[in-house]
């Protein structure tokens, strides 16, 4: 029972992040933004630094659900500004170039094993209850995504999305109106992050790296753009196949392992495009 809330935990977790990838970065904004794992990453890294540095312990662990939002909002403003001048496959090669930099930068702040000995906050000790704080920001999150979409904002970003020149020539200002759903992105996936420093108690460089999202983007082409479900079922995918691989397979068959999993994303990557454009619960086609 205990492992499998513990792996629900690490599903749900997944999901916020994927859900800020794929229903607003992708599907709001039309920006495949990979480089969203950054943010993600500054949350579970920022929770380590405070932890081990400051020593932040007790109540005082909860200001970091206030640090990390605002640290993450700082950075994707300067992100959101470079995604206004690279567009489209520009801003991948950017993207990916930042997830290195990044990768790098953890490396020589908490070192090649990153941090550890992170503690929860008082409330939170138990595995049960952190899947239950966690539970309830994720139907938040998806209940104000499904107002969203139902929202007159979202036919405009519909519009900007589909012929960007002809929003422009109408006098929508396009800024004004991504603004708040690319900060919002960066935002949760700040968000997931303490909360995986929460239930890792580390923050592991390795975790945030290139590989890591190319694998959990496969799985949202898998999966479906632009959808909730889609976000779902590959947070599910991601944890549960990867804890297959790791606890069956490694025992035995150390060297093949770690690289069967790239071999099977891979092979997705390429058919699943061509056998299933939309995926398996995807709103439009890759």
């Amino acid at each position: 029972m205990d492992l499998l809330i513990n792996l629900f935990i690490k599903v749900e977790i997944y999901i916020i992040f994927l859900i800020a990838l794929n229903s607003l970065m992708i599907g709001k904004l039309n920006l495949w933004a990979i480089g969203n794992i950054v943010y993600f990453s500054i949350g579970a890294f920022t929770t380590g630094f405070f932890v081990n540095t400051f020593m932040v312990t007790g109540f005082k662990l909860y200001s970091l659900l206030i640090i990390v939002p605002i640290i993450t909002f700082l950075v994707s403003i300067v992100f959101f500004y470079i995604s206004r001048i690279l567009k489209q496959d520009f801003f991948l090669f950017f993207s990916l170039f930042f997830i290195e930099l990044n990768f790098v930068l953890n490396n020589q702040l908490a070192g090649p094993s990153g941090y550890s000995h992170i503690t929860r906050p008082p409330g939170l000790t138990s595995d049960l209850i952190l899947l239950i704080v966690i539970s309830v920001v994720l139907i938040l999150f998806i209940l104000w995504i499904i107002l969203f979409d139902k929202s007159r904002i979202n036919t405009l970003h519909t519009l900007i999305r589909n012929n960007e020149i002809l929003a422009s020539s109408f006098g929508i200002n396009i800024s004004k109106i991504q603004k708040p759903v690319f900060f919002a992105s960066a935002i949760m996936s700040g968000v997931a992050g303490v909360f995986f420093a929460f239930y890792s108690f580390g923050a592991d460089p390795q975790a945030f790296n290139t590989s890591e999202i190319i694998i959990l983007f496969t799985l949202l082409i898998f999966s479906g753009i632009d959808s909730i479900k889609g976000a779902i079922v590959a947070g599910f995918i991601f944890v549960f196949l990867t804890y297959f691989l790791d606890s069956i397979l490694s025992s035995n068959f150390k060297i093949i392992a770690p690289k069967l999993s790239q071999i099977v994303f891979g092979v997705l990557l390429i058919i699943v495009p061509i056998i299933i454009p939309k995926g398996l619960f995807g709103s439009r086609s890759i």
